[in-house]
């Protein structure tokens, strides 16, 4: 529910594991924009970026933060919920 998307992407939990990812993220990789998505796409979903998700992706990196992306990614529906 739309409620439920609310309470996840602001809860304070959530807020602190998308700091700690994006730590992480920083650590393990040199910083660019693309190798931090490849990076944060292997360790959410196991599985790269696709072109389309990689240019939003470092879009959003560039625009916003790593650590905006990492929210976001830890609040996707394919990270969420498991088909």
């Amino acid at each position: 529910t739309a409620l439920q998307s609310l309470a996840l992407q602001n809860n304070e939990f959530i807020l602190k594991q998308a700091e700690y990812f994006a730590e992480r993220i920083t650590r393990e990789t040199d910083a660019t924009p693309q190798a931090a998505t490849n990076r944060a796409f292997q360790l959410v979903f196991g599985r790269s970026p696709r072109p389309d998700e990689s240019v939003a992706a470092t879009g959003i990196i560039n625009d916003q933060s790593l650590f905006t992306l990492c929210r976001m990614l830890l609040n996707a529906n394919e990270f969420v919920y498991v088909d």
